[in-house]
């Protein structure tokens, strides 16, 4: 019966597909599930939709993900790991990082269960894609090295994936022989394999490292490549980002107007498909490049837009993150209160069995009954206790999460500030050259809004006080400590407790990167922080 209806399909498909018409496949599709008699063989045919939509649309695609993921409802575990695996890689896609890595963590359970190992080193290898998004490298490179303990010799798909991630990864390092020698091992794979979508997915890693070394015509070549087979193939997430990556190489060449074509069309892709990542990255750099062009309203307009989606998505992965939290530690605390209710349950049982005992011999001495009783008491009250304990390290979590708040926060603020101001001063500039008072009246009106703009964004300085609430006692341990430390090193050790980078402390105090840097050598000779140790991981572990 599945079969005939797979033959319907294609039938119905054959005739939608000489239309172009995707909706139209979408809207056949689903009412082909409608007349599906099982469960098992709806669940197989809405998992085959969205691998058919997984290139063609994202949206179309997590749709029937979700719907084969729901109808499965647990009954086929490979089922569910394998739709969670493709969920997890589509909620990467619309830039949900949390989300993401809950779904393929849940999917790696299952393949671990189920001794699927070919899968456990794929989703292992794309884990660790997603830390690199979020920008966690040493995590990152944690989850390369198992998942290449876990690809057998003669996996070579997942093998190449490896040697792929890992030239991508030595790029950002700037290691850039190492990246070519990693994309060069992984191209000969996928060339053996006759893998054309991962040839192209080589070349278009190849371009970031042409980047690195400043040969832009070489990455507009290569990337327009990429470009026309992502076309041919409909995969819109590439295709967005190649137009966005094309852009950029043109504005190295200063050739600002073709990058603002590019990035237009980068745009078009990202709003048709809802990928809010790529449509903050694109309207920031359109922003900067209708600044070099000289069109001041729209740098100002597109900076907003970037402003809008980037907010958009730092607060649904905030959100996510702590949704994700709370799940983990209510199911922390079930689980607790189960083994509590377990251990009263046995309780009650020895109990029983005791008091018989007592009144068949009549000569056992209540010792052993008061004795037992004392030693399941504590363990309820030691189970309690490891409730209390799960309690505060939800609290401590949230801490964390404040901390990396206020970081991002602080870093953004004055990167923005920054923009504002020279966008100010160089309005300002120009005012005094242009004869036309219309003109004039027009800058200076948007110099007024730039202003009140600063003076808004401005407010955000009392995030100087928050980080001094997030380190209450940590400077009167570093006082107490390293009595040696100025007040001014005192508060670069509280800002690299958050984790900042030299560029992000600069920035807050207004300084030089090159000043923060004879500040934290200045403060590793003082602490004498030992040779090879970083100096934020010393200072982090300081307790108080």
């Amino acid at each position: 019966m599945y079969y005939k209806f797979i033959t319907l399909f294609l039938l119905l498909t054959s005739f939608i597909i000489n239309a172009q018409d995707i909706d139209s496949i979408f809207a056949a599709k689903k009412e082909i599930v409608k007349t599906i008699e099982t469960d098992e063989n709806k669940v197989l045919f809405l998992y085959d939709c969205g691998e058919y939509f997984y290139t063609k649309s994202v949206s179309k695609s997590e749709y029937f993900y979700s719907e084969a993921l729901s109808l499965n409802n647990g009954k086929d575990k490979t089922m569910k790991g394998r739709a969670l695996f493709k969920l997890g890689l589509i909620e990467k896609k619309k830039g949900n990082l949390s989300t993401s890595l809950r779904y393929l963590n849940n999917a790696k359970d299952i393949f671990k269960q189920t001794n699927d190992s070919e899968r456990l080193a794929s989703i292992t290898y794309d884990i660790a894609s997603v830390y690199r998004y979020k920008n966690q490298e040493e995590k990152e490179f944690e989850y390369y090295k198992e998942a290449f303990k876990l690809t057998k010799k003669e996996d070579k798909k997942n093998l190449a994936k490896g040697y792929l991630y890992l030239g991508n990864y030595y790029t950002r390092l700037k290691k850039l022989d190492s990246s070519i020698y990693f994309y060069e091992k992984a191209l000969d794979i996928f060339k053996i394999l006759n893998r054309d979508d991962r040839v192209h997915n080589v070349y278009n890693n190849l371009a970031n490292t042409y980047y690195k070394q400043g040969e832009y015509q070489k990455i507009i070549d290569l990337r327009s490549l990429v470009l026309k087979y992502a076309k041919r193939e409909k995969k819109q997430l590439l295709i967005t980002v190649n137009y966005h990556n094309i852009a950029a190489a043109y504005v190295k060449m200063r050739q600002f107007k073709l990058a603002k074509k590019y990035l237009d069309s980068a745009i078009m892709v990202a709003k048709k498909e809802n990928l809010k990542l790529r449509l903050s990255k694109s309207y920031n750099s359109l922003a900067k490049v209708e600044f070099d062009l000289k069109n001041y309203k729209e740098s100002y307009l597109n900076l907003q837009k970037h402003k809008i989606y980037s907010d958009s998505i730092f607060t649904s992965q905030t959100k996510n993150t702590i949704k994700e939290r709370e799940l983990e530690n209510n199911l922390k605390i079930k689980d607790k209160n189960l083994e509590i209710l377990n251990n009263e349950r046995a309780f009650e049982k020895k109990l029983y069995l005791i008091t018989i005992i007592v009144i068949l011999l009549l000569g056992i001495p209540l010792v052993i009954l008061f004795y037992r009783n004392s030693i399941n008491k504590n363990k309820i009250i030691q189970g309690n206790l490891e409730k209390e304990k799960i309690k505060k390290e939800a609290l401590s979590q949230q801490i964390k999460r404040s901390e990396t708040e206020i970081k991002s926060l602080v870093a953004e603020n004055s990167m923005k500030l920054e923009f504002l101001k020279q966008l100010l001063i160089q309005l300002k500039s120009h005012r005094n050259s242009i004869k036309s008072t219309e003109v004039k009246n027009y800058i200076k009106d948007l110099i007024f809004k730039i202003q009140q703009q600063i003076v808004t964004d401005s407010k955000l300085t009392f995030l100087n006080k928050k980080i001094d609430s997030v380190n209450i006692g940590f400077d009167k341990m570093l006082i107490s400590n390293y009595n040696d430390l100025t007040k001014t090193e005192r508060e670069v050790c509280a800002l690299l407790r958050l984790n900042l980078s030299i560029k992000e402390i600069a920035s807050i105090r207004n300084s030089s990167s090159d000043a923060i840097k004879v500040t934290r050598y200045r403060i590793r000779k003082k602490m004498n922080v030992p040779k090879g140790e970083k100096l934020e991981i010393f200072i982090q572990n300081l307790t108080f």
